[in-house]
């Protein structure tokens, strides 16, 4: 699932690169469209200032999903339903967390972890 959020704010210059104080960001949408009506009025509020811009930008996440299972088959986790950890900004900082959970149980032979993006 894509999330779209939208980022903006007042900026010191027209440049857009300096914030004044944080960016606002507002989100995750699913879908583009849901995003740009949020953008549409962020836009509209600060219509008059020249310095205050928004723009929707698309950010991935990453999650590790796995755990223990009950055969090597990986259908069915123990307990019902697998964990998730994150999210991550990064494939590489999931792939650090899915390193480390591999290596906390590498002697089970029933536990598998998985990096997904969402």
């Amino acid at each position: 699932m894509a999330n779209y959020w939208v980022i903006g704010g007042t900026y010191q210059d027209t440049g857009f690169n300096a914030p004044v104080g944080e960016e606002t960001k507002v989100g995750p949408f699913g879908t583009f469209e849901d995003a740009e009506k949020e953008w549409s009025k962020l836009a509209w509020q600060s219509v008059d200032d020249a310095n205050s811009r928004y723009r929707i930008e698309r950010l991935d996440e990453y999650w590790v999903v796995g755990g223990e299972y009950e055969d090597t088959n990986f259908e069915n986790p123990v307990g019902g339903s697998e964990e998730r950890h994150g999210p991550f900004t990064s494939f590489e900082l999931a792939e650090k967390e899915w390193s480390k959970l591999a290596w906390q149980h590498v002697d089970n032979c029933n536990c598998r972890y998985r990096v997904i993006e969402s």
